[in-house]
């Protein structure tokens, strides 16, 4: 008899992941582990943003949000080297990735030759906030690829 290949869903963006699973008891997925990076840049601007009160722009900081994509690249390394630790102690069969499309290029740039042999499917969206409950219809069709 076949065993069924574990798939390992991860849902990811610029500054959170979490890894889905389906449930043993229903056909129904859930969360089973999260990744929150160290840093988040909050709306407003980059620590110590100085904005003039005459327009919205912000002084002396570069590019807008050129911050915030840095921290994402690097957020994506880490959740990439943690997808190859994983891959080396054969923890999933399969790996399905969700995420923005920048960050999804980013991820797979940081996968080792395992993971990426275990890459079955992707999807450049981003359902960090979606609850697990309604994660089906995302996810069902990556089992398939």
């Amino acid at each position: 008899m076949t065993k069924p290949l574990k798939t390992q869903f991860v849902i990811a963006d610029g500054g959170r992941a979490r890894w889905v699973r389906r449930s043993d008891q229903a056909d129904d997925f859930v969360t089973v582990k999260e990744l929150k990076a160290d840093k988040v840049v909050l709306a407003g601007g980059a620590p110590g943003a100085v904005f003039e009160s005459s327009t919205s722009r912000s002084s002396g900081l570069g590019e807008p949000g050129k911050l915030a994509k840095e921290q994402g690249a690097i957020f994506a390394a880490e959740l990439a080297e943690a997808l190859n630790a994983e891959a080396s102690r054969d923890a999933y069969d399969r790996l399905a990735l969700v995420a923005p499309a920048r960050i999804l290029s980013a991820i797979g740039r940081g996968l080792s030759g395992p993971a990426k042999a275990r890459l079955a499917n992707s999807l450049a969206k981003d359902l960090t906030k979606v609850p697990d409950h309604e994660l089906g219809a995302w996810l069902r069709p990556l089992e398939l690829g």
